[in-house]
């Protein structure tokens, strides 16, 4: 298993590492590393890119992954030579990797100014965080005169430079600690095994999720977030085009 660095820091934008496998296939490359900061498309947030320098070679980083076992594969290109055992810097690509950040944090405001106003049962079923824009799934039907309230009340939260806070709690802790705020662990569940703790990102006193994402230290980071369009999906879902700026 890869060890996370972005987990525990989001901030992080270079750090060191050895090479675990390089593999080739058709021209691109595939290389797993002992660490990384990079991070991968999971939970509906995009990948990150960059590059990893080593004494003798550059890999560009094009797509990242994470397998079953937990190993995160960086994808891309290869200039000059790095084996395996090297040691190597990792270097994020920063200014997508802080609007990911943003956008991920603003996701999870969206999700409660949405129920502050349809009700706590209303679930969020899919999402999308990218460089170029996300949307969410709600398994409710809104009405598109109550875009400017759910982006106004979102937006409160932003301006009010709420921080947001990391976790880890035990599986009993956890449940309890979301459901204050109409959140459960059921999906989170779903897709993990329970392990000694469970990784909860809260926007302070607003809404608490279990989350593997990146997010920014306060909600003032964010800036602003624009509501763009709304979507109907068919059986009662309801999709909701956002951006920040």
């Amino acid at each position: 298993m890869t060890i996370k660095l972005y987990l525990e820091d989001s901030y992080i934008k270079s750090f060191r590492a050895k090479v675990l496998s390089l593999e080739e296939t058709d021209g691109s490359f595939n290389l797993c590393l002992d660490r990384t900061a990079f991070y991968p498309i999971s939970g509906g947030q995009d990948h990150d890119t960059g590059v990893i320098r080593g004494v003798n070679g550059s890999f560009k980083v094009l797509r990242v992954d994470e397998l079953d076992d937990g190993s995160v594969v960086h994808s891309g290109f290869l200039e000059g030579v790095i084996k395996v055992g090297d040691d190597v810097e990792g270097v994020i690509d920063w200014d997508r990797r802080y609007r990911l950040m943003r956008m991920h944090t603003a996701a999870h405001i969206l999700i409660q100014s949405v129920r502050s106003i349809y009700g706590l049962n209303v679930k969020c079923v899919s999402a999308s965080k990218r460089v170029d824009g996300g949307h969410m799934d709600f398994s409710t039907s809104i009405q598109r005169d109550m875009l400017n309230k759910i982006e106004a009340l979102a937006n409160s939260i932003v301006n009010e430079d709420r921080p947001v806070i990391i976790r880890y709690m035990g599986l009993e802790e956890a449940e309890s600690y979301v459901s204050r705020f109409g959140e459960s662990l059921e999906l989170y569940l779903r897709k993990h095994d329970v392990g000694e703790s469970i990784r909860i990102v809260e926007v302070k006193d607003w809404i608490a999720i279990p989350c593997g994402g990146t997010h920014v230290h306060s909600t003032g980071e964010i800036g602003s977030i624009k509501i763009l369009k709304r979507e109907s999906k068919g059986k009662g879902v309801t999709r909701i085009y956002f951006d920040v700026a």
